[in-house]
């Protein structure tokens, strides 16, 4: 038995030397310098970024409205409305949930920030401002 023994040890002494000659991936790789460079962009492409870049610019500026303003948007519906009327349709579904009604101040204030932004444009009918959507208006309300 013994016998048996000393060939399984020695045939693992020789499975390790074995293993010890085989060669290593690191040892079968050579590895080469490569020259790179650095991609030149086009003036073409460059004015076309920085056209892009100005436009996404502008367009995000815009479409940043406040809770308020959507609100006061999604009242038009396509229609045009007197202010008194803007207030009504805005403040009837605030007041049945406890939130205090817009006052006329506010609700001008909101108007005139959709105005500046290009949502919504108005006319004078006797001595009062007439609110209509915009197509940019009547878009964000689609």
């Amino acid at each position: 038995m013994e016998n048996k023994d000393d060939e399984s040890v020695h045939k693992g002494e020789e499975e390790k030397d074995s293993q010890k000659k085989k060669p290593v991936a690191k040892d079968l790789v050579t590895l080469k310098h490569v020259e790179t460079q650095t991609q030149k962009i086009s003036p073409e492409t460059r004015d076309l970024a920085q056209t892009l870049k100005e436009r996404y610019i502008e367009y995000d500026q815009f479409e940043r409205l406040t809770n308020d303003e959507i609100t006061i948007l999604e009242t038009f519906m396509g229609k045009r409305l007197f202010l008194e009327r803007i207030a009504i349709i805005a403040n009837q579904s605030r007041i049945p949930l406890g939130i205090p009604g817009y006052k006329k101040a506010e609700l001008e204030k909101i108007l005139e920030a959709l105005i500046s932004k290009g949502y919504i444009e108005f006319d004078v009918v006797r001595d009062k401002n007439v609110y209509f959507l915009t197509e940019r208006g009547k878009y964000k309300v689609q």
